[in-house]
């Protein structure tokens, strides 16, 4: 019960940081742009602690799920001349923006780290492993042995050299003599062995010979050229799934509120650092996809404000346009509010694998 709850604080502390990331980005460029700040809190409801500096109030909050930051003149007219309403268009558009911005570099850190520690570069036809009672313990081959050759085909020592083993050793009859050479403390030394068939869960029967291959990780380099790369694909995906979702309704079922997430990943945080980094870069890149939408109350659509002002070279009154964004802001707080029942039915019916499920 106690490990529970522990794996539930740790994903209310992630999404907390996420989307303090997605605050501290607005609370940054707005401070370089000069833009007056009544208040920056991390977490909601009643403060904890809080103090005043340079005339900005620093707060602590009780509910750990994220924060906020309150610009002077934000929805409203006001005379000094720090507001936001005074503030020329490309000011606030940089403000406004760096938030989801913030959430992009959080995603790519996330990234970056997962590829150096976790996620396979390469696999390299080098002996790693060898599996218990498989032809290649019989066989004499040992570990840290180079497969140099297969069958007479010679092999690349780098990314498609084990591809290249799989592929030889497959293309002969399950249970068959496969002829190996190995490289062995600068000696070649040629193996013989029998194949034993192995049947996948598709139902595919192939020879086996039993070698786990060494692989590495991702340099520090390579994670920074892929990281962006994989952004990229992933963000296509992403888009991809709200467009049938929008315009087809594919998935509506999967949709989780606060209170799922949570809940899911309180469980996944159970596997270790990688499911952890796994989280925090599909969540903050799905934060900062989702804030770039052009809906009312979200970043994306006071970035469609701006973009009409600076074509018109006039501002829209500060009051029309807050009306609109408290409506969307009701809009998406009951959207919270129905995704909360959803999810406390789901769990109470089916718990997390329910969630997972859906």
């Amino acid at each position: 019960m106690l490990t529970n709850i522990l794996y539930i604080l740790v994903a209310i502390v992630m999404l907390g940081v996420i989307v303090t990331v997605h605050e501290f980005g607005h609370y940054l460029v707005g401070r370089l742009c000069g833009i007056g700040i009544v208040e920056f809190s991390v977490g909601f409801g009643p403060r904890l602690l809080g103090w005043q500096r340079k005339g900005i109030q620093y707060s602590l909050r009780l509910i750990p799920l994220g924060g906020y930051c309150a610009f002077v003149g934000e929805d409203e007219r006001n005379d000094d001349p720090r507001a936001m309403n005074n503030q020329p268009v490309w000011k606030r558009f940089l403000t406004v923006l760096a938030g989801p911005f913030m959430n992009f570099v959080l995603a790519y850190l996330s990234c970056a780290v997962m590829l150096t520690a976790f996620m396979t570069a390469e696999s390299l036809p080098a002996v790693r492993n060898l599996m218990d009672d498989m032809p290649a313990v019989s066989a004499g081959i040992e570990v840290g042995d180079v497969i140099v050759q297969v069958n007479g085909v010679d092999i690349d020592y780098g990314g498609t050299g084990v591809a290249q083993v799989v592929k030889s050793i497959q293309e002969v009859e399950p249970g068959s003599t496969v002829s190996l050479v190995v490289e062995r403390d600068g000696q070649r030394i040629p193996i013989e062995m029998q194949t034993t068939a192995v049947t996948t869960e598709n139902g595919v029967t192939h020879g086996m010979i039993g070698v786990e291959f060494l692989s590495r990780t991702y340099t520090v380099p390579e994670a920074i050229r892929y990281s962006g790369a994989y952004m990229v694909e992933t963000t296509r995906t992403m888009l991809d799934s709200l467009r049938r979702l929008f315009f087809h309704g594919e998935g509506v079922n999967q949709i989780t509120g606060t209170v799922g997430v949570i809940a899911v990943v309180s469980t996944f945080v159970r596997d270790g650092w990688y499911e952890v980094l796994w989280l925090l870069f599909v969540i903050s890149l799905n934060l900062g996809i989702m804030n770039l939408l052009p809906l009312p109350a979200l970043d994306g659509g006071r970035l469609v404000f701006l973009i009409v002002e600076a074509i018109r070279r006039k501002p829209i009154p500060p009051e029309k346009e807050g009306m609109v964004h408290g409506i969307g802001l009701v809009l998406v707080l009951g959207l919270f509010v129905l995704l909360t029942f959803h999810d406390v039915y789901r769990l109470i019916v089916g718990g997390v694998s329910g969630l997972l499920q859906l």
